[in-house]
């Protein structure tokens, strides 16, 4: 390995380094994507260019709270450049940085019925594809995680795990269903005074889910398996089969 040349800089610059499209600095927000919640069209809208710190991951509340230290802390590297060192933060600096951040970003997420979701992890194209391996009623018995079927799974059994900090209270400040989209860009953009404005896009969508139709892969057995084990979003969320 030879060694690096003096000066030169390991760490990306803060223009060609994201923390990933969970985070927008311009537009002050912070997107918790849930997967299978109509994520990907409110990502694309979010991304910015850039090597993101951790690519294509769908990061609960508290893993992009945590996170932000880190970019920080990537970003605020390697910046010395004269004697003595006068604009390098200090670890404190760069803590608070990231608390201040976190704090003051809108941070938003989406929810989706329980039903139609599991089908549509069910009939997923990408990732872990099961439409084909086994049936939805096997697939209903061994569904026990939220994100069980994603590239990078957290192991999170219900929606409302993504949201909540340590002591079990929502941490994001505004959340719909993405059934009710077309209602919460409106409410997105007032609550950020026009800072943030959605636009209805259809992105990552598969005919194949069949969701708009779910109740007629789910037989009574199959119903009560997704009603029983994710009873934590369908009672907080008020949803209905």
């Amino acid at each position: 390995m030879l060694p690096r040349k003096p000066g030169s800089n390991p760490v990306p610059s803060v223009s060609t380094f994201t923390f990933n499209e969970a985070v927008n600095f311009e537009k002050r927000t912070i997107f918790v994507a849930i997967p299978k919640t109509g994520t990907t069209s409110v990502s694309d809208q979010l991304r910015v260019p850039g090597k993101a710190l951790i690519p294509h991951s769908h990061l609960n509340l508290l893993q992009i709270r945590d996170g932000l230290y880190t970019y920080f802390l990537l970003t605020h590297l390697n910046k010395n450049r004269s004697f003595p060192s006068g604009e390098t933060k200090t670890d404190a600096e760069v803590r608070l940085l990231s608390k201040k951040t976190f704090d003051e970003f809108f941070k938003f997420s989406a929810v989706r019925n329980p039903w139609a979701r599991a089908l549509s992890m069910y009939r997923r194209r990408e990732a872990t594809q099961l439409n084909d391996v086994m049936s939805f009623e096997e697939f209903c018995d061994r569904h026990f995680y939220c994100s069980d079927t994603c590239w990078h799974p957290t192991l999170h059994q219900n929606q409302l795990d993504w949201l909540c900090d340590e002591s079990g209270k929502i941490g994001v400040d505004y959340f719909y269903k993405v059934e009710n989209f077309a209602q919460a860009i409106k409410d997105i953009e007032e609550r950020t005074d026009g800072r943030l404005r959605l636009e209805m896009r259809y992105a990552n969508v598969n005919p194949q889910s069949r969701s708009q139709t779910y109740r007629d892969f789910y037989s009574p057995q199959t119903r009560k398996i997704i009603s029983e084990r994710f009873v934590k979003d369908i009672e907080f969320f008020g949803y209905e089969f």
